[in-house]
C-alpha cells in the first residue's frame, strides 16, 4: 500500500526548498536575484535552491562558534522544512526519512539547474570550496533530521488503516 502522506511531506519539502531561504534572509537572495535575472531563468532557480545550502557547518565548528551564529537562514529554513515534511509524514520514522529524503532530492534538483544554468560544478566540489561544499550538506542534514524528528514526534504515530 502506497504511503499518500509520505510522498505528499517530500513533495511539500521539495516545494518549500526554493523559497524557505528567501523567507529568512530576504535581502541578500534578492539582490543576487537582480544579478542574473535577466541573463537566465534557471540560473535564478539554482540559486534559490544552493541558497539553502550556503551554511557552512565544518567552518562553524572549527572556527568560534557562537549561539547567535548558528541560527544562520540556511539552518533555520532546513529545520523549517523538515518540520513541515515530518509534521506531514506523520511520525518520528517517517519524518526523519521524508527529511533526509528532501535533502537528497533537493541536492540534486540543484545540481541539475546548475548544469543547465551553466554553473561550474566541478569548482564546488574540489579545494577549499569542497570543504564548504560538504558543510552546506552536513548543515543541510543536521537541520531536516532536528526538524523532521520534531514535526514526526508533534504530528503523533503513524497508524496503518488497511
Amino acid at each position: 500500500m502506497t504511503s499518500y502522506r509520505l510522498i505528499i511531506g517530500i513533495i511539500v519539502g521539495i516545494m518549500l526548498s526554493f523559497f524557505t531561504v528567501f523567507f529568512f534572509n530576504m535581502m541578500v537572495i534578492i539582490n543576487q536575484i537582480e544579478l542574473y535575472a535577466g541573463n537566465d531563468l534557471t540560473r535564478i532557480a539554482s540559486l534559490l535552491v544552493g541558497a539553502n545550502f550556503n551554511f557552512d557547518m565544518i567552518a562553524f565548528f572549527t572556527g568560534s562558534p557562537s549561539i547567535l551564529g548558528f541560527f544562520a537562514p540556511e539552518i533555520l529554513a532546513w529545520i523549517f522544512m523538515g518540520y513541515i515534511t515530518g509534521t506531514i509524514a506523520k511520525g518520528l520514522k517517517r519524518g526523519t526519512i521524508a527529511s533526509v529524503l528532501v535533502v537528497i532530492v533537493v541536492l540534486l534538483i540543484w545540481i541539475i539547474l546548475s548544469i543547465f544554468s551553466e554553473v561550474d560544478l566541478m569548482a564546488l566540489f574540489q579545494g577549499i570550496q569542497l570543504t564548504e561544499t560538504l558543510g552546506g550538506i552536513i548543515s543541510a542534514l543536521v537541520g531536516v533530521l532536528i526538524g523532521g524528528s520534531v514535526g514526526g514526534l508533534v504530528s503523533g504515530p503513524y497508524e496503518e488503516i488497511y
